[in-house]
């Protein structure tokens, strides 16, 4: 639950009207010449929820990366963050079984939202916005 809450917080730094704009985009530089773009997108707003999805591509669109697509819902009430669909796959248990007909790791669930910190992290440090600033008028 830690790693959802710090999921919350690095969202809200990273999309800070997340209750009125629609999508977020970042610009991620790395040590070689590719690069990648990570857009933050609203799928669903409710009272005490917001769904959104983050899906990573490169800027060259090569096809032997291939970058997971993570649908997150953030729970306002608790601000906690939950990955709750990771390449299109959903309900993943708090604990799977050694071994089990998926292939999924003992801790699965934790992996991927410690993923989505590393990933929201790495935007912080290193991306750029790509979205327009908008200048107050005199």
């Amino acid at each position: 639950m830690a790693e959802c809450d710090a999921n919350y917080i690095r969202l809200v730094r990273l999309f800070p009207n997340i209750a009125s704009e629609d999508s977020r985009e970042f610009a991620i530089e790395s040590t070689t010449t590719d690069g990648a773009i990570v857009t933050i997108s609203i799928i669903e707003r409710c009272p005490y929820t917001t769904m959104l999805s983050v899906r990573v591509t490169n800027e060259e669109d090569k096809p032997w990366v291939k970058w997971p697509l993570l649908e997150v819902r953030l729970y306002h009430d608790v601000k906690s963050a939950e990955v709750v669909s990771f390449q299109r796959h959903r309900n993943f248990r708090y604990r799977y079984p050694e071994p089990n007909p998926n292939m999924y790791q003992p801790d699965e669930k934790s992996q991927i939202n410690k993923f989505l910190g590393e990933l929201l992290t790495f935007c912080a440090q290193h991306g750029r916005s790509l979205d327009p600033v908008l200048l107050p008028r005199h």
